[in-house]
């Protein structure tokens, strides 16, 4: 059986940015970040959240989300995304 949890850790470069385009979707997508090392900013639509070690941040992706580094040291941070059955809505 395939597990509904994807664990993913990112090497986040000094200076990087990436974007994520998101909207309503059918099923609910849950995403957590974790910051490993370092510090990243992230946007979840118009809401601002600065992360530092330690840190976790749990999220719907429901709504556009971009991560930054703004440091000139790189940062690492663990993302767990789930996704939820509809029926358990």
């Amino acid at each position: 059986m395939a597990s509904p949890i994807q664990i993913v850790e990112v090497a986040f470069p000094a200076q990087a940015r990436v974007a994520y385009e998101t909207g309503a979707r059918a099923s609910q997508i849950h995403q957590q970040v974790w910051v490993l090392e370092g510090s990243i900013d992230v946007s979840v639509g118009d809401e601002r959240h600065r992360l530092g070690t330690g840190d976790c941040l749990a999220l719907l992706l429901d709504r556009p989300v971009a991560f930054h580094n703004p440091t000139l040291t790189g940062a690492r941070y663990a993302v767990v995304i789930t996704t939820m059955p509809t029926s358990w809505r």
